[in-house]
């Protein structure tokens, strides 16, 4: 008799976890903010799932600008090209933001194509050139200083309002680091990660210094395995070039794609990740992997 009381109450326990589930998810996306947003495609990536937009000004959030947004309905890819209008509803989350409710108009003139424009992508093998910039404190810091144990390198800007750009890769560092320190102290022991400024006239040492302590607060709160850089505007442009990464200021921020670089031990390049879908533990463990 047994079993036929216990099933019972093993369906009862499973559907009550299956609403309070639901009810968190739909508490998530309660939390979210929306705003309505509309401009013009300037391009299309199909393999990131992002429209570039040109778009006016998001009221209570940003102003008009042009940069990528990722969109999830698959049929927006099937239909939308570059001169197309876009109405929808830009979604900001904690960790997360995206076009939903996306309408589109047919263009008639061809957009201006300028943000589509060819850039290297370094590819594995590829020496890295040995740029100079300065650290949070003040240091120079070469990448040439870091041979003999590989090096996770990536670019943001501090004053980067999406969760889905510079925020998620400060946040996918601190996870890596995180992972390493738990899991695997002697590979932390080892651990390098450098994040660079595209926006030296604002990120100035003490700025990165303040931006560093935040992210790295749990896993390094010394900062003596992640390093903050930022140097001069013609070493930032020539570093973002090699590594596949493009960027324009416009109207107080900057319009940029995303690019992560994992390099050897021996300076070259091991892996190159295009956007934000590379996944922290991955990285992690290949990081360790490659470790003297």
């Amino acid at each position: 008799m047994r079993p036929r009381i216990l099933l019972p109450a093993l369906l009862a326990v499973l559907l009550i976890l299956t609403f309070d589930g639901c009810k968190s998810k739909k508490k998530d996306d309660q939390n979210a903010q929306r705003y309505p947003i509309e401009g013009v495609v300037m391009a299309v990536g199909l393999k990131e799932h992002t429209v570039t937009l040109k778009h006016h000004e998001v009221v209570g959030y940003m102003k008009a600008m042009t940069m990528p947004f990722t969109v999830k309905d698959e049929w927006v890819f099937k239909v939308v090209k570059p001169g197309d209008y876009i109405h929808a509803t830009l979604v900001v989350g904690t960790d997360d933001d995206w076009l939903e409710n996306v309408n589109i108009t047919e263009g008639q003139a061809a957009a201006d194509q300028s943000s589509t424009s060819a850039v290297h992508r370094p590819s594995a093998g590829d020496q890295v050139p040995d740029f100079a910039f300065t650290d949070q404190n003040g240091h120079a810091l070469l990448l040439s200083q870091f041979r003999g144990q590989p090096l996770l390198l990536t670019f943001i800007y501090t004053r980067c309002p999406l969760p889905d750009f510079c925020i998620r890769m400060s946040n996918n560092f601190a996870q890596v680091a995180a992972q390493l320190k738990n899991t695997n102290p002697a590979a932390f022991a080892k651990l390098r990660l450098v994040s660079i400024s595209i926006d030296p006239e604002h990120d100035t040492p003490a700025t990165l210094l303040k931006y560093g302590q935040h992210y790295a607060a749990a896993a390094d709160p010394k900062l003596q395995h992640w390093r903050f850089a930022t140097g001069k505007p013609e070493e930032i442009k020539r570093a973002a070039d090699f590594f596949g990464l493009s960027y324009t200021p416009q109207d107080g921020q900057i319009v940029h794609t995303l690019s992560t670089t994992l390099i050897d031990a021996d300076g070259k390049v091991s892996e190159f990740y295009s956007g934000n879908q590379w996944i922290p533990g991955e990285v992690a463990n290949k990081l360790a992997s490659l470790q003297r």
